[in-house]
């Protein structure tokens, strides 16, 4: 009977790990449909949400689309003559209670420089809705863009329209899709059109925390080109912003960076479960900041060597652009959740290899589960305390590590 019982275990063990190692379960017909049952489930959840909500206002007093109100209200500021102002709270919070039509909604913080600005200037010359409609075509339109330029398969589609991290975009009126867009298309045109992608880096100055790894890249594939470009663009926007907004916005900006460090990074004054950086897991657990610091950097440095490691490794450029797109999220303390959005760039290069190459073991339960991780992060996060996004991207950048060292396929 013992013998029987170890048996039994074993074949289920077996068959567990295999279900996850060779993924059987993931096959293409499911592919098509899981997407669309996906979007029905976030189409009748909207609908339940918006007809919960009171005016402008969501059923937990955010208002609809939370995170377009403070560049709403910066661009409202701006064109009536107060660059400065986005960043002195009480002057930010009166607009947006404004345009909300609600003295009780929360403060958002505006935590970008003033090149941002120049993008967003336009947005307050329509109403606060109209313009938050179009603002979620416009950036959801790039992104879609993008992504059907990396893969034009029409269930590719459907998976990068259904793909959570687009839907946490869409219902908080973020920027996460001009990040994506901006970074997807400097690599798209990167070996073709070099100033060009160039252009495109620089332009992800306005949210500089996603530049820092940009010139290692760009350095580790010698593409002195796009060094050049992107170095230009990034001190001509700035000076176009300090010529257009004055000395004083980029003061405000400066003075208002030590707030946004301690307050909504250091003490998580947005939630450390909205945040989901390796420093922010650590400060979940109640670790002190220094050691917190410390964590995130040990973890940056790893990727840093990571993508550089991968860069020499291989002359792949799918797996060149998704070891970029990965790591940029890992390296910074300051990564919300709307910002895994940009995963969805390599997830597509990494399928694209798999398709072509074929599948390595554990592979396509890493993608399905990396896919899934926007719609759970945070929650996770915030009711078990588990932080598992930085565990999730690093073992995406493993994964991208292990496609690097496989040897090039023999011609013919």
């Amino acid at each position: 009977m013992q013998l029987w019982g170890r048996l039994a275990r074993s074949l289920v063990g077996s068959s567990i790990l295999d279900f996850f190692r060779r993924a059987p379960w993931l096959t293409r017909r499911r592919l098509v449909v899981y997407p669309k049952l996906f979007l029905t489930v976030y189409l009748v959840s909207a609908i339940a949400w918006l007809m919960s909500s009171k005016g402008l206002v969501d059923p937990a007093g955010h208002p609809i689309g939370a995170d377009f109100i403070d560049p709403w209200s910066a661009s409202w500021l701006t064109l009536h003559g107060a660059p400065a102002a986005v960043y002195d709270v009480a002057r930010l919070w009166s607009v947006e209670r404004w345009a909300v039509a609600d003295p009780a909604v929360g403060f958002a913080g505006f935590h970008y420089p003033p090149m941002y600005l120049l993008a967003i200037l336009p947005l307050a010359l329509a109403p606060y809705v109209w313009s938050l409609l179009a603002w979620t075509a416009a950036t959801f339109a790039a992104y879609l863009g993008v992504m059907w330029k990396i893969d034009p398969e029409r269930d590719s589609l459907w998976l990068a329209i259904a793909f959570p991290g687009a839907m946490v975009n869409l219902t908080n009126g973020q920027n996460g899709f001009i990040t994506l867009g901006l970074l997807g298309a400097a690599l798209l045109t990167l070996e073709r059109r070099p100033i060009l992608a160039g252009v495109m880096f620089g332009l992800m100055s306005y949210k500089p925390q996603y530049g820092a790894l940009v010139p290692i890249f760009l350095l580790a594939t010698g593409r002195w080109r796009a060094i050049g470009s992107a170095s230009l663009t990034v001190v001509l926007f700035a000076a176009l912003s300090l010529a257009i907004f004055g000395e004083q916005s980029w003061q405000a900006f400066f003075t208002s960076v030590s707030f946004t460090r301690h307050v909504v990074l250091e003490q998580g004054g947005s939630g450390f479960e909205k945040l989901q950086s390796a420093f922010a897991a650590a400060r979940l657990w109640g670790v002190g900041v220094a050691t917190a610091y410390a964590f995130q950097a040990a973890v940056s440095l790893t990727t840093a060597l990571s993508l550089i490691w991968i860069c020499r490794r291989t002359a792949k450029f799918e797996l060149h652009a998704a070891a970029l797109a990965t790591a940029i999220l890992l390296v910074t303390p300051y990564m919300m959740d709307y910002d895994l959005v940009v995963l969805a760039l390599p997830i597509a290069w990494v399928a694209i290899e798999g398709r072509r190459s074929g599948f390595l073991p554990w592979e396509k339960s890493l993608l399905a589960f990396v896919w899934l991780l926007p719609l759970f992060a945070r929650s996770l996060a915030g009711h078990a305390m588990i932080p598992i996004a930085p565990l999730a991207m690093l073992l995406l950048m493993a994964d991208i590590a292990r496609r690097a060292q496989l040897p090039a396929p023999a011609p013919g």
